[in-house]
């Protein structure tokens, strides 16, 4: 499975996006237990919300961070993420 450039990407339902204050970080939630994110990873996959392809991603992160260039480290990542199934895309 690879990611599809012009389709929506999402949470995977059995997964949730949450701020952990005790460990001063986000974490991705899953029924047998949790994901520690970095920074960046939590970055990209709060724009995961099914309305977003890539190129809106990617355009939201270059903005937010006043740079460019991020297309393929965000590709790289949201790659990992599919097939880790993390998230999904919509048809």
């Amino acid at each position: 499975m690879s990611l599809q450039i012009d389709t929506a990407i999402h949470l995977s339902p059995t997964y949730r996006l949450q701020w952990e204050k005790a460990q001063d970080m986000f974490v991705l939630l899953y029924p047998e237990g949790l994901i520690e994110l970095n920074q960046s990873s939590a970055e990209i996959l709060q724009v995961c919300d099914g309305k977003n392809k890539l190129a809106d991603i990617v355009s939201v992160l270059e903005q937010k961070f006043s740079t460019s260039g991020l297309e393929s480290d965000i590709t790289h990542f949201l790659n990992t993420a599919l097939e880790n199934g993390w998230i999904t895309q919509s048809t």
